[in-house]
This record gives C-alpha cells, structure tokens and sequence, in this order.
C-alpha cells in the first residue's frame, strides 16, 4: 500500500493542539499506527473504522481520515505496494536493485525511503545496489512495531558472503535506530558486488520504516572557502588551495584527520594524523594544497579557518636580507607604497621567521629630497626596525637609522635619495626563540605600517620641450648609443681573454704565496695588491684542484660532499693598516647555497673586524654577505681583518634546498705560525 506524500513514513508533532486530523489516500492493504499517550481514531466517509493507541487495521482502496486526541506525536507506517522476495537469488540468478541516490558531502539528503511488512515465515529480501568499487552506506531503522534482524549480505558470480546483521529486540518507535556498512571492494577481481537487505522477525508479524543511504567515498572534495564548516559520511579527501604564508586551523573536528602538503606540483609531504578536536596546519616552503582526509565510518563534521600570514601588501614572505646586487630581481621583497597606507605583516616564529626586510622605491628628480615616515604597531614591544638608504651604485648602505619600540609604537623616519633602500623589522635574537620542528609552538608578531612620504624637489626639472635641433642632435646620439652598446660586449671578451691568460699563468707558476712575497719586494705592496686583485678572477677559472695546487698546501681546510673550503694566510707586508690579509677559496657541490654568509671568528680573544674585501662585497663586523653560491661554483675572496686575536676560524651558512646548512672547519689559522 503506497501514500501519496514524499515521505512514507509520517511522524506529527501535535503538542499545540487536543486534536488534529489528516486524510491520506491509500491502497487497499493493511496499515499500523502508534500514538505515544494519545489516542488514533481512523474513519472512512464518516465511519469510524478503529479507535486506540497501538493497532493494525485493514483498509480499501480510498481517503482515510486519521485524527488525534491528546497531542502527542504517533507513527503512521504504509507498507510499500511493492512484493519483495522470501528467498535469496543465487549468485547467477538476474535480480533487479533499487535506485539509491548517492551523496558526497552534507548537509545529508534523505536516502531511500522502505516500508513494509513482515512475517515470521515471510522475510522480505530486497536487492538494494550492484557495485563495481568499494561503498559506504548508511540504514536508519525509522520505527517497527516489533522485533526485527537485519542482515546485509553480498554476492559475487560464485559466491555469497554475510556483511553484517544486527537484531532489534523491542519495538522501534520514537527514535531512529541506525548503523553503517563499508562493503569493500575486490580491486584485485573488479568483479561487480551485488548487495542484498534481508528482513527478518520472530514474531507472527512485524511493521517495519527505514532509510537507506549511500555515500561516495572516492571523490577528492575541493574547497575554495577560507573558512567553514564542511559535513560528510565515511571517509573522505577533502583539498584547500594552500600557499607557504598560510596557516590552516582546524577549530573543531569529530573524525581523525590525516594531513598531506603537496609541495609544488609532483611532490607530497608524510601523512600526519591529527586526533577529533582542535588542531594547527602551518604550510611549508613552496606548499600549494593541503589534502585533509577523514579517517571514519560515520558521519563527521569538521570547522576550518585559513589564516595568511603574508608581509606587504603582496601577501608574500618577506626575505630576511638584502638583495645581493642592484642588478637581482627583488620581486620578492614587499614593496611599500609612498601614498599614505596601512601595510600589514607578521614575523611568524613557528615557521622559522623572525626578520622581514621591505623594499621602497623613490623617483624623481636627482637632486630631489625624499622624506620616509613609518609608524609601526601591534606587537611590537620586542621588535626593532631599520631604515637603509642605499648606495645605487655600490649597492651599499650610505646611511641606516635604527629605532625601536617607544609609547605604544615603532616610529622611525629617514630621509632617502633617489632608487631603491629597504626597511627591515626583527625580533633581536630571534633564532633563540625559533621551535625545534616546522610548524612547532612559537609566537607569531602581527603588525601594522603606517606610511608617511613627503617629496621636496630640489635642483632642476630633469625635462625640456624638443625643438628641431633636439631632434637632429637625437638621431645622431641613437647612432653615437648603437655603436657605444657594442663596446661592452667588445671589452668583457678582451677581459675574459685576459682572464684566461691569467689563469694559465697561475697554473704554471706554483706556490703563489712565494709569489705574492716576490712581487712585494719588485713592485712594492700597493701594486702587489692590486695584482693579487686581478687574478682572483681568473684563479677562479682553474679547476679546484688546480688552483689550490698553485698556491701551496692550505692553511685550513674543510672538505664534505656539499662544499670544500680552503683558506691561506697571505704577507702581512700586503697591507699598510696592521690588518691580516687571507685568502678564502670555496667549492660548491651539487646544490646551491642560498642567502649564504661567510664568518671569521675568534675562537680566543677578542672578535675580528673586517676591514675590507676583494671583489667588493657587502660585509658587517666579522660577516661577509656571499647571497646565492651556484652548484659547482668556485669562488675566491681576499679578506683584511684587523683584531688582537691570535687565531681565526672560517664559518660558512646559508640555506640548501630551504634547509639551513653551515660548514665549519675544525682547526683554526695560527697569525704566528710561520714565527714560531
């Protein structure tokens, strides 16, 4: 007997009223309603056909009006016009299955609505689904007026196998009963899996209204959402776009979580299980996706947030140093705007970040004069700031005005000439606050830039109208430009002949500390340093072998797969400042080394200080700035420092493939080893 109304199954909350009627339209066939502490009275054309609380009752074909006293809720359960079999098919025997919609995430739709009825020797066998991969589905046992076994079984084309069955042993009314099943499929066979519902009672007849539910569990789920809550059943993967300033929270979840990055476009990170309950994703360098999967037969519900924790207005991870030379891109270093903003950024201590260096860019006129203001708030009692105006040319610091933080806030001004300089913010002694791991618990800085710029154009507008003259005069300079752009080209292929020259001198010549003292005595000091300049150069042509071998047995060296370092002490006669001038030569492996910095430490007595470098490098105290090192790169550097200590020791760091290396050698230079 089949309702014309959606839902087979009807369950009426009448609390609000003493009665309530309905009229339904049924087949002729038996029906079974249930009143909890109210009474069911069910007429036909004014007839009353039964009167109670809890009875079966055998209609015709027609309208039934059904009315309640007492306002509680009842259960009205209309089996279903369709006759399901008693037996079981065989393996091979056709058999048709229902047509269960299938659900990926939730809110969960309702499934496939049964009712029926049963007897002791008359189960009802239904052919629920055929299915050629594994699937998850879910049976909610809605109401029975008596006891029930629910068995789920499986056939293949020989065989047939018990999934799972579970007894109801009283009467299911006024809550749902439900379970889960996860019939598994033979990937190995690809044989398809035909699942049958057997319904069983040991009473003389039971009622019975269900659900059925299927879900797909093999989909990958992408949200786009920085923020929600997302619902599901069974296992799941469920993909967010993620970048390396992101950090993924995962404010409440009721279902194991398994976590996996994926790194660029073909590499994955190690699964990482997260218990149900609160927990924090950072992403990794070059991270593009995060893949959560839910590790559950049951339904789940998970509350997300992706929080950016970019620099600039870009939203990238500010760079922690300079750019080596004028000519590196610095597109990755934030750009501040001159007009009156607010810029936000963070120094985010669990993935390692404690320094952010910004880029501000000036135009105008030469001799124009630049006024730079930032007042930086937030959290940032720890943190200092660091304005440099640079150097255009030398691509060194003309001036830097340091600040730190004073009534609420950071203010530091500068005034700035004309190109690129950089503002850098830092937490002091930041790596001693840094987690052991990636990711770790550590404290995160966020904070604002209020930027204030003022121009004040001095000397003479850079700009004059064209006239005939200008544009004769033009066409000739383009010409006069033409030729000139060739003379470059012309002057680097004599210097790398010269080079070349060079190089094959110094392989001839062996033992050149000898010769640097040599040249002292013919040419004096002065012209002994420049040409100890000159063939740094192409020292650097020469196999590594080669030109450590044309200067002796090194003082110092330190050899590992990754890097080879060699160090000579050279005449102190080379020098008219009572400095100590060395000669540092570096062989790279196969990997480059990024952001990489060069140390001469005391291992006693006071700290050395630089005094100067060849080729002209960026240095500071007792650290020189080498930025990137290229994979099997050779390098040489002529260093002076000046100190009071007896010994020195190399210290070479940078990062390797976005992992922090260093390479210190275990022995030091004695100064007065060739005295003693």
């Amino acid at each position: 007997m089949r309702v014309e109304i959606p839902l087979l199954l009807v369950i009426l909350l009448l609390s609000n009223f003493v009665s309530a009627s309905n009229v339904f339209t049924v087949e002729e066939g038996e029906l079974w309603v249930d009143c909890n502490n109210c009474s069911i009275e069910i007429s036909k054309n004014d007839a009353i056909l039964a009167n109670g609380s809890n009875y079966a009752l055998d209609v015709d074909q027609g309208q039934i009006e059904l009315e309640s006293y007492g306002g509680e809720d009842y259960i009205l359960v209309l089996p279903d016009e369709e006759n399901w079999p008693n037996q079981r098919p065989s393996p091979m025997q056709q058999s048709d299955h229902l047509n269960i919609p299938t659900q990926i995430l939730c809110p969960c739709e309702l499934g496939l609505s049964l009712e029926g009825r049963i007897t002791s020797d008359q189960p009802d066998i239904i052919h629920i689904d055929t299915v050629n991969e594994s699937t998850h589905y879910k049976i909610d046992l809605m109401a029975s007026s008596d006891d029930l076994l629910i068995s789920v079984f499986a056939q293949n084309l020989t065989n047939e196998w018990l999934i799972e069955s579970f007894e109801i042993s009283t009467p299911v009314r006024y809550q749902s009963t439900s379970t889960s099943l996860f019939v598994q499929h033979d990937a190995v066979t690809s044989e398809e899996h035909r699942i049958f519902l057997q319904l069983e009672t040991q009473s003389p007849r039971s009622f019975y209204s269900m659900n059925l539910s299927k879900f797909d569990t093999h989909s990958i789920h992408q949200l786009t959402q920085p923020n929600g809550f997302v619902e599901g059943f069974g296992p799941q993967v469920i993909s967010i776009p993620f970048n390396h300033t992101q950090e993924a929270r995962i404010i409440g979840s009721d279902a194991i979580i398994s976590q996996q990055l994926f790194v660029q476009e073909n590499s994955m990170s190690n699964p990482i299980l997260h218990q149900a309950g609160p927990s924090i994703i950072w992403a990794m360098p070059s991270t593009i996706q995060l893949e959560l999967s839910v590790v559950t037969n049951q339904s789940w519900i998970i509350e997300y947030q992706i929080i950016d924790h970019g620099d600039g207005l870009e939203k990238i991870e500010a760079p922690a140093m300079l750019p080596q030379t004028n000519q590196t891109d610095n597109q990755s270093w934030p750009l501040l705007p001159l007009e009156k903003t607010q810029v936000s950024g963070e120094l985010s201590l669990p993935i390692m970040d404690y320094v952010d260096v910004y880029r501000i860019e000036t135009s105008g006129w030469d001799e124009s004069i630049h006024l730079f203001q930032v007042v930086i708030e937030g959290d940032v009692r720890n943190l200092e700031a660091t304005i440099w105006d640079m150097n255009q040319d030398l691509w060194i610091p003309l001036d830097s005005t340091n600040a730190s933080f004073s009534m609420k806030s950071i203010t530091i001004s500068s005034q700035l000439g004309l190109g690129t300089h950089f503002l850098r913010i830092q937490l002091p002694n930041g790596s001693d606050s840094l987690p052991q791991e990636w990711g770790g618990n550590a404290s995160v800085y966020a904070y604002t830039l209020d930027i204030h710029y003022e121009l004040v154009d001095e000397g003479e507008e850079p700009w004059f109208p064209p006239n005939q003259e200008a544009v004769t005069w033009g066409e000739r300079v383009r010409w006069i430009l033409g030729i000139g752009m060739l003379l470059p080209a012309i002057l680097l292929a004599w210097n790398l002949r010269i080079q070349r020259n060079q190089a094959a001198e110094i392989l001839e010549n062996k033992e050149r500390i000898k010769w640097v003292k040599q040249r002292i005595q013919e040419v004096g000091a002065k012209q002994a340093s420049k040409d100890l300049e000159k063939s740094l150069s192409g020292l650097a042509l020469l196999e590594w072998e080669d030109a450590i071998l044309s200067w002796g047995e090194p003082m110092l060296r330190h050899m590992t797969e990754g890097i080879d370092i060699a160090a000579w002490a050279l005449d102190e006669q080379l020098t008219d400042d009572d400095s100590w001038p060395l000669l540092v030569g570096i062989k790279v492996g196969t990997d480059n080394w990024e952001i990489a910095g060069m140390r001469f430490e005391a291992p006693e007595g006071e700290p050395w200080e630089i005094k100067s470098v060849k080729p002209r490098l960026l240095s500071r105290d007792d650290e020189i700035f080498l930025d990137q090192l290229s994979a099997e790169s050779r390098t040489f550097v002529q260093v002076n420092i000046i100190g009071s200590a007896a010994m020195v020791s190399v210290h070479i760091s940078g990062m390797v493939n976005e992992v922090p290396m260093a390479a210190k050698p275990s022995n030091a230079i004695n100064r007065f080893q060739e005295e003693e």
